[in-house]
């Protein structure tokens, strides 16, 4: 196994075996703030944290992929590409937080209104869910995966603590549950500044360098765009829609089945910097396809797994008052694993500069969600909502495999990633890397054995 190889695969191991335990730690998170601030403070919480995620997802489209773009290429310009996009993340941040503390009070409904002044003070703490994104494309960039790995996972750790010591002292309420997770993004912050250097972010920058990061980036925020409304819809429709404590319901859902999401987040980064950097479009084309057979087998596993933990999980873990929650974590659970594989495929061919079907799929799949919401939501809540999620979903991986096989001639056998063979190669490159691995460990000690 050659040496790029082997580091490649080990990357995808170390990111994987990052979010299992970041999936560990949301866990023990997300059970502490349900039990204690029972379905209506979860609610609430779910509201305060939407509009600082909303505010991170649109101030940074688009951009941070196009600095991870330009710097895995190797570029004789990474240190100004790297300082003009801590410039623009600073610019944006900067920016966002006055607009957001004045908007998103106004956008509150029936019982969601009595949160306005503390949505305003959650808004005005959100810069950093800009400047995170910005950092970790820089890593990515870099191919410091390990480091962003470590970093995200002292992130969601930190939160644990903040929950815990909140708890202990008896302050643990939904606005300061918010703003310990802001804080944590404040310490992702300060620890990718201590790695990536200051004064690596201080060089001079011509005006070619920003042209070519907004460039980019623009050709990439016009899916992402679309992406970010989708993902974020969930709660915007819910807020609009239905009570808090159906909020507090989905929340729950959406906490047992999100995990499955992060299974495939390591084709979904790493393959973007591999299919983006790749040598030819041919190469490139092939490590999409391979990327999005194997984390089908990836989702799928997430899936059966979640699928047999979700009623013990919400019924002795959140408890009986979050019961109502169970219907819905079912078809959802069914939702966040079309989406895992429809992440990686939709990032993968924007890696590959196709940006139209990512944007046609989304806008698809968000007009069918919105539709199908107004009927569910009123009468099902959250399980309605789950299901217009599903279906939403459906459609929209159904979109991209349209595009690929009429447009890019793939046969739809070629997408297919549940066969042995494909099951075979992941589990074959994982053993040669430990085998290389153990072996590289051993010599020393077979040195001192001779000696």
């Amino acid at each position: 196994m050659s040496q790029h190889r082997a580091h490649l695969i080990w990357s995808y191991v170390t990111t994987s075996g990052t979010n299992a335990f970041r999936v560990g730690l949301g866990v023990i998170s997300g059970l502490m703030v349900s039990r204690l601030l029972m379905p209506q403070g979860r609610g609430e919480l779910a509201v305060m944290m939407y509009f600082p995620s909303l505010m991170g997802a649109l101030f940074s489209l688009g951009t941070p992929q196009a600095i991870t773009a330009l710097v895995s290429k190797g570029s004789r310009q990474a240190e100004e590409v790297l300082t003009a996009g801590f410039r623009l993340a600073m610019f944006q941040a900067l920016f966002a937080a006055p607009i957001f503390m004045g908007i998103a009070p106004l956008t509150l409904t029936g019982d969601n209104r009595n949160l306005g002044s503390q949505v305003a003070i959650c808004c005005a703490c959100g810069s950093f869910m800009i400047l995170v994104p910005y950092f970790n494309a820089m890593a990515y960039g870099l191919k410091r995966f390990a480091w962003v790995n470590a970093v995200t996972f002292a992130g969601q750790g930190g939160y644990v603590i903040a929950l815990i010591f909140l708890w202990s002292v008896g302050m643990l309420t939904p606005l300061n549950a918010a703003l310990s997770g802001l804080a944590c993004q404040l310490l992702q912050c300060l620890l990718h500044l201590i790695h990536l250097k200051p004064s690596s972010l201080h060089a001079k920058v011509s005006r070619a360098a920003y042209r070519e990061c907004l460039g980019l980036g623009l050709r990439f925020a016009i899916p992402s765009l679309a992406v970010v409304l989708l993902a974020n819809a969930d709660r915007a429709i819910l807020i609009r829609t239905t009570t808090l404590v159906q909020i507090g319901f989905y929340a729950v859902a959406f906490a047992t089945t999100s995990p499955i999401t992060f299974t495939t987040e390591a084709f979904t980064q790493i393959g973007f910097v591999e299919v983006s950097s790749a040598q030819n479009s041919a190469v490139s084309f092939s490590l999409m396809l391979r990327r999005f057979q194997m984390a089908q087998v990836v989702a799928c596993m997430g899936f059966l797994l979640a699928a047999a933990l979700i009623y013990p999980a919400i019924r002795y873990g959140f408890g009986k008052v979050y019961i109502g929650a169970i219907a819905a974590a079912y078809p959802l659970a069914l939702t966040m694993s079309f989406r895992a594989m429809t992440r990686t495929l939709e990032n993968n061919l924007r890696g590959l500069r196709f940006v139209v079907p990512g944007t046609v799929g989304a806008a698809i799949n968000l007009g069918a969600l919105i539709v199908l919401s107004a009927f569910f939501v009123p009468r099902w809540g959250a399980l309605g909502f789950s299901c217009a999620s599903l279906t939403s979903e459906v459609i929209y991986l159904t979109c991209l495999g349209v595009y690929l096989t009429s447009q890019q001639n793939v046969r739809w056998e070629q997408l297919w990633g549940i066969r042995p063979g494909i099951i075979r190669a992941m589990t074959l490159a994982f053993l040669e890397l430990f085998k290389g691995r153990l072996a590289t460990d051993n010599e020393p000690l077979a040195e001192q054995t001779q000696c």
